[in-house]
């Protein structure tokens, strides 16, 4: 008998998993993401296009009416802005993966905190802020510098470091510019980034890739390798503190990607996601150890594969570079072809064409493009990844009177923010 699964807000790569495993889907979108499809990529599907974040019941009755026809073995999503729609119809429908307690505590920053506060797991001193005065006391308890950033959201997009108190006036006032009349004040994370990804199944979390991460001006993400250069003693702290932080969430099934500082401490959570790590993360995991985070994740919550218990070993090492330009009018890429063309590279892409005004990066798709490589090792991927994509030369001129567009990013965070929609999630449980 044919398996039936749901989609929230899929992209043509997972649907084309979906149909490889002879799976019948059913997709769900918002009007916006619905448009951005191409036709292809949904033919022959069944759709459902609805406002399910102003009005969640009519996605919950749709999709339970179908689901009385012909049960669904799965509601899978490996996208940010599906997995409180996800959480709502695994609820209502009582199937396995990420429920709406869980998802609230991973979507609202705020509430994560005092989760893992209460149950002493990775426990980061927080607070929420208002005013200018709630930062001023939060760094005269805590200490400078401090983090300040949204509630809510993705794509490092509004997060600032608060060096000393004479940065606090700047900072609140960037904060309320972007609309942030409330924010998350974090004590600072002294120690390399990291990131962990794995797949859990009935509460067992099994670590598959764990990635090096370099930031630049703003914490934008510049570059992750894997396997990350760890000792095997570090390896096995982080992978019990990413079970702890899982089990304190409630995450039992699905994939998740967690954020982390490997502070003189011990590793800490910085932020968690019910969901595969973005930045070519899921390309890269497998090229080193076989493992499509994407396709494995949805072959095992329809059960059409036996869960991963071990992770595999590394065949090699894999790093993403991304490019940076200056802003302005883009005018010429240079070295495109001698780097495109390099034995080591897998992926290559410029998200700009000549003639577009480029942003400052204030968020990730503001990067200029990327490329991936394949080394020995991660360290060598990543030294290999950075040297040829400062090889690719972006040249721009100043746009007279062109300023940064606040504005857009002001909609950008609203977008992104989805704490105001886990409110709506409990309301209608």
């Amino acid at each position: 008998m044919t398996k039936r699964v749901c989609l929230v807000s899929p992209k043509p790569p997972i649907i084309q998993r979906a149909r490889q495993l002879k799976l019948d889907v059913v997709c769900v979108y918002t009007p916006e993401e619905f448009r951005t499809v191409p036709v292809d990529a949904v033919e022959g599907e069944t759709c459902l296009v609805l406002r399910h974040r102003e009005d969640p019941r009519a996605m919950v009755e749709a999709v339970r009416a179908l689901h009385a026809q012909a049960p669904f073995s799965a509601v899978f999503t490996v996208q940010e802005e599906g997995v409180i729609a996800a959480a709502l119809l695994n609820d209502a429908l009582g199937l396995a993966g990420a429920h709406p307690e869980t998802v609230a505590l991973l979507t609202d920053k705020w509430r994560m905190r005092q989760r893992t506060a209460e149950q002493g797991v990775s426990a980061v001193r927080a607070a929420i802020g208002t005013t200018l005065a709630d930062i001023a006391e939060f760094g005269a308890a805590v200490g400078y510098p401090l983090i300040a950033k949204p509630v809510g959201g993705s794509a490092s997009l509004g997060i600032h470091k608060i060096e000393d108190p004479s940065e606090a006036g700047r900072v609140h006032a960037a904060l309320v510019e972007l609309g942030l009349d409330r924010f998350l004040l974090e004590e600072y994370l002294e120690g390399p980034e990291i990131s962990v990804d794995a797949l859990s199944t009935g509460g067992r979390h099994v670590v598959i890739a764990v990635a090096d991460k370099i930031t630049g001006a703003g914490f934008m993400e510049y570059g992750h390798s894997i396997p990350a250069a760890l000792d095997a003693g570090l390896e096995a702290e982080i992978a019990r503190t990413v079970g702890e932080f899982l089990d304190s969430v409630g995450l039992r099934d699905g994939l998740s990607h967690t954020e982390m500082k490997l502070t003189p401490a011990g590793p800490k959570v910085v932020e968690g996601h019910n969901r595969r790590g973005g930045d070519r993360i899921n390309t890269m995991t497998e090229l080193v150890y076989g493992i499509d985070l994407e396709g494995v994740g949805l072959a095992v919550a329809v059960g059409e594969r036996e869960p991963v218990t071990e992770r595999p070993a590394a065949k090699l090492g894999a790093a993403v570079a991304f490019f940076e330009a200056e802003p302005g009018r883009l005018l010429a890429v240079e070295g495109v072809e001698e780097v495109r063309n390099h034995p080591a590279v897998v992926e290559f892409h410029v998200q700009f064409q000549v003639g577009t005004v480029l942003p400052p990066v204030r968020w990730s798709p503001d990067r200029a493009g990327f490329l991936v490589v394949t080394a020995e090792t991660g360290e060598a991927a990543s030294a290999l990844a950075r040297s040829l994509a400062a090889r690719v030369r972006f040249v721009t001129e100043p746009v007279e009177d062109a300023a940064d567009d606040v504005s857009r990013h002001r909609d950008l965070l609203t977008e992104l923010d989805q704490a105001g929609y886990v409110d709506t999630l409990n309301a209608e449980r």
